[in-house]
């Protein structure tokens, strides 16, 4: 059983319905969402078909044919994310704790790379006392031409990743030390 499907209750979403869901769950890191409510509506008729049953995208679907903004329906897209194993990063918590799950998102694939990265470099870099790995994936991703000849590959950032997740997880492990 995938991850995503353990998420869903058994849904198994196409790399594309992942990478839709991923995109505006990287579009609320920067609060907003891009498209339209109509398109908002026709994935969750998407959602739907690929076994997604829930009120929410049930009701998000009803929103296909309409001519709303998407601000009209992003209390239902960020329910739809949740019931599709998308869940929003939640902005409130601390800078390490947001820095942890987008880097997860990041290599996990449910947080497009390039809004991840962007988010975690400029807005999260100093919040975290620009640790070295953030620094290294923005060496990776804006400088790389200063270090090799060829961008580093997708595989090779969520690697990154990975490292910043696990180093902002000992980050929050030893605050948690220190307040003990």
């Amino acid at each position: 059983m995938s991850d995503q499907s353990r998420n869903t209750g058994l849904v198994e979403f196409s790399p594309e319905l992942r990478n839709r869901l991923a995109e505006l769950r990287g579009d609320l890191l920067w609060g907003r969402l891009s498209g339209t409510a109509p398109e908002a509506g026709w994935l969750a008729c998407e959602l739907i078909e690929a076994g997604l049953n829930c009120p929410a995208v049930w009701e998000l679907a009803g929103h296909a044919l309409s001519i709303g903004s998407m601000t009209e329906v992003e209390p239902l897209v960020r329910e739809v994310l949740v019931e599709s194993g998308f869940p929003p990063i939640d902005l409130q918590r601390t800078p390490w704790e947001v820095a942890r799950d987008v880097a997860r998102g990041i290599a996990e694939s449910t947080v497009p790379i390039a809004k991840g990265a962007d988010f975690l470099i400029f807005e999260l870099g100093d919040k975290c006392d620009r640790p070295k790995e953030i620094y290294l994936l923005q060496g990776m991703v804006d400088d790389w031409e200063d270090i090799r000849d060829t961008p580093p590959s997708d595989d090779e950032i969520r690697e990154q990743a990975r490292k910043i997740a696990d180093a902002a997880t000992d980050r929050l492990a030893a605050v948690v030390d220190q307040e003990s």
